[in-house]
């Protein structure tokens, strides 16, 4: 054994270049720096994969929300504030997926400071006053502006919201023949 055990550091000794060892390959970085775009922005230390768990998970708690939200709209005389707060927890959420994914803050538009002022009122209302009529007309004009910076959005415009309308009026119509 012991005989093995030299053969082998003398073939190893033999095989081994003269000159200075190679350098080592370079390994990849798994998560490389942010671009300097991205590390003046929102979040600056946060990396790609955790911008993008991030937004995962405020989409998810985002379509909880909404969900729950659409749930209570049947009973919204009755239920008029959990609406809107679930409504308007949903849309923050959403909002904090897109500012993860985007990345960068930029100055907001008329439409967005509207909508924004429309989310702020409307979770004043559902936690403050305990209205549900305030709290009911804050959602109405956070649908209303959210409709308006969706028509600002979009390329097209109104004709796309339109036709973006009528097909979901379409699709919903189909399912509710279908349910019947």
């Amino acid at each position: 054994m012991a005989d093995l055990g030299r053969q082998l550091h003398e073939y190893l000794s033999r095989s081994k270049p003269a000159g200075p060892a190679p350098p080592p390959p370079p390994q990849p970085d798994p998560d490389p720096e942010p671009d300097p775009e991205e590390a003046a922005g929102l979040c600056p230390r946060l990396g790609r994969w955790e911008r993008l768990w991030g937004a995962a998970l405020c989409l998810a708690a985002s379509a909880l929300c909404l969900v729950l939200a659409a749930l209570s709209a049947p009973l919204l005389p009755l239920r008029a504030r959990r609406f809107a707060l679930l409504w308007s927890l949903g849309s923050l959420c959403a909002l904090g997926a897109a500012a993860l994914l985007r990345g960068t803050l930029r100055p907001p538009g008329p439409a967005a400071l509207l909508y924004l002022g429309a989310l702020a009122a409307t979770l004043a209302a559902a936690l403050g006053p305990r209205s549900a009529l305030l709290a009911a007309a804050g959602a109405a004009v956070q649908i209303a502006a959210a409709a308006a910076l969706l028509r600002d959005s979009l390329p097209g415009g109104t004709a796309a919201l339109r036709r973006l309308g009528g097909l979901l009026g379409a699709a919903l119509r189909r399912g509710a023949a279908g349910a019947l």
